[in-house]
């Protein structure tokens, strides 16, 4: 086996603590190439410039070609570009990023940054930035986020509006907390806007540096340490500080230029922005423009590479072709409704498809286990301090073509605002009494339960309610 990276590290994905059969935490761990050497596996640092799908072979920037008798891509995803090429633009993918973005944002003369987007990692830059706060060597009270985002709700990419507004309530609770003795509020919202020279240190242009690996799930606790002396290592006697934060809601760029050492960014709604720093954090792409799409077909919704129920391409070299990540398209799982699974491009997906092509490829697997393997969606993350466990179609996915009275959702919710920490959010989607989709935020201790609820298929409709009520244990009717 030939491991083939432009970088010197590659990254392990571990399982920390299983919560149920099927949700895991992940934490991600890097890995020099030389230590796969360990694993039976032959390493080569170069990235792929070449590939002749009939002759099986690969062309590297070394010059080198390699000869193979099964391929694996898993080259991952890189950054959707939010803004245009005008504008110095920071995204979140790899290690490098992360520290770039620390060294841009606690510069002496970023005053302004503008965050564009809403998914995972905008909500994390969020929190680090305002909410829970950084540790620098340079106070940042005076410092200004804008957050803009195209949809009318926080984490709309991920969540419906109730548990936006639950994680937005938490975040306000988050920020009283840390500065409890500030006198002015420095949380603004506009909730109803009708959308209509620097070196290569900050790696801003990927065509001028190759992407490295995906900085894992637990990046920010490495922006947090590179903050704390502008970018460098950690230092012990930085203090925390928090910048103020705005929101602008239900709008997208609609320009953006340069103005000396600022952005000059116009909003759909009219609004100018200056800023000295922008990010932009509007999800992935699939990263596999070097192989050829006669050879291994893409999908028309999202550009990755399409796969069969073994990992395999769909084109004409599926026998010796696979894809599994990021860079993989589970399109047909995805449409079926045969099971509460979709494809999202997360680390424990990543881990998932690429265990299962192994296991295939040593023979251990085949079509028949395809279904066992991806027949529930899971994922267990972290944002504003609190567990998050999604299950199953959690946002109603897959169930467009329901009638609307055959749905059915019961929620409860709980914020101390005193201890946001300990706040919890519990969402259940039920079709037609069975439960088809959870949200857990916080410690509910509900996640094994609720997942065998939704894999056992049981009619939970004379609950009603009360199946989410803390007093009322529905395990007891299934004992």
């Amino acid at each position: 086996m030939l491991l083939i990276d432009p970088t010197n590290m590659a990254k392990d994905a571990i399982v920390t603590e299983r919560l149920t059969r099927r949700a895991a935490r992940f934490a991600v761990g890097a890995s020099s190439l030389a230590s796969f050497s360990a694993r039976g596996c032959a390493r080569a640092r170069a990235a792929v410039v070449g590939h002749d799908a009939a002759r099986r072979e690969l062309t590297l920037d070394t010059g080198a070609c390699v000869r193979y008798g099964a391929l694996c891509v898993a080259t991952g995803a890189r950054p959707r570009r939010a803004v245009p090429e005008s504008v110095d633009a920071l995204e979140v993918r790899d290690v490098e990023s992360v520290d770039a973005l620390a060294r841009r944002v606690t510069r002496a003369n970023a005053t302004t940054v503008v965050l564009v987007g809403n998914g995972a990692i905008a909500l994390e830059i969020v929190d680090a930035l305002c909410g829970v706060g950084v540790a620098s060597t340079r106070a940042m009270e005076a410092c200004e986020l804008v957050w803009v985002m195209k949809h009318d709700a926080l984490g709309d990419a991920m969540f419906d509006a109730d548990a936006a507004d639950f994680f937005g309530r938490i975040l306000r609770a988050r920020r009283r907390m840390k500065a409890a003795r500030r006198a002015t509020e420095d949380w603004t919202i506009y909730p109803n806007v009708v959308a209509g020279d620097e070196d290569d240190e900050d790696g801003r242009d990927a065509k001028r540096r190759m992407l490295g690996s995906s900085a894992g799930p637990d990046w920010t606790s490495r922006f947090r340490a590179r903050c704390r002396d502008g970018g460098g290592e950690a230092t012990a006697t930085a203090a925390t500080h928090r910048m103020k934060l705005t929101i602008i809601k239900n709008a997208t760029i609609a320009d953006a230029h340069k103005d000396g050492a600022r952005n000059v960014i116009t909003l759909s709604n009219g609004e100018t922005l200056f800023a000295d720093v922008v990010v932009s954090a509007a999800g992935v792409e699939p990263r596999c423009d070097w192989l050829d799409a006669r050879d291994a077909p893409r999908s028309s919704i999202d550009g990755g590479i399409l796969v069969d129920e073994c990992m395999r391409t769909v084109g004409p070299y599926a026998d010796s072709i696979y894809a599994v990540g990021d860079a993989c398209s589970m399109e047909a799982r995805s449409r079926s409704s045969d099971a509460p699974w979709f494809q999202m491009r997360l680390w424990s997906h990543a881990a998932q498809t690429g265990a299962f092509a192994a296991k295939v490829h040593a023979g251990v697997c085949d079509a028949d286990a395809f279904g066992f393997n991806f027949e529930l969606f899971t994922h267990v993350t972290q944002f504003f301090g609190l567990k998050v466990v999604l299950l199953g179609a959690y946002n109603a996915q897959k169930l467009d073509s329901e009638p609307a009275e055959d749905v059915t959702t019961y929620q409860r919710e709980r914020v101390d605002e005193d201890n946001p920490s300990a706040s919890t959010y519990v969402r259940v989607l039920l079709l037609r009494g069975k439960m088809k989709g959870a949200v857990l935020i916080g410690d509910t201790d509900l996640e094994e339960t609720f997942e065998n609820l939704i894999m056992d298929g049981v009619d939970l409709s004379r609950f009603g309610p009360a199946l989410l009520d803390p007093e009322f244990d529905v395990e007891d009717f299934f004992d």
